[in-house]
């Protein structure tokens, strides 16, 4: 835990700081994953484009 100093205490010089609250982090990485989950297979699916075939090239010597 870090400590911090504070001038109005009469205890002691350095105090505790509070810890950092990760609920919310957790949970906004929660939904990222869900949503992430939910997209990717969405992104395999694709448009069906009509390519147009060569016809005065020559074939490459395979090598």
């Amino acid at each position: 835990m870090a400590m911090s100093p504070r001038s109005n205490s009469g205890n002691s010089l350095y105090q505790p700081m509070p810890e950092i609250n990760v609920t919310p982090l957790v949970d906004v990485m929660l939904v990222l994953l869900i949503v992430f989950m939910i997209t990717a297979p969405m992104l395999s699916a694709g448009l069906k484009v009509n390519l147009p075939q060569a016809k005065t090239a020559e074939p490459l010597d395979p090598k």
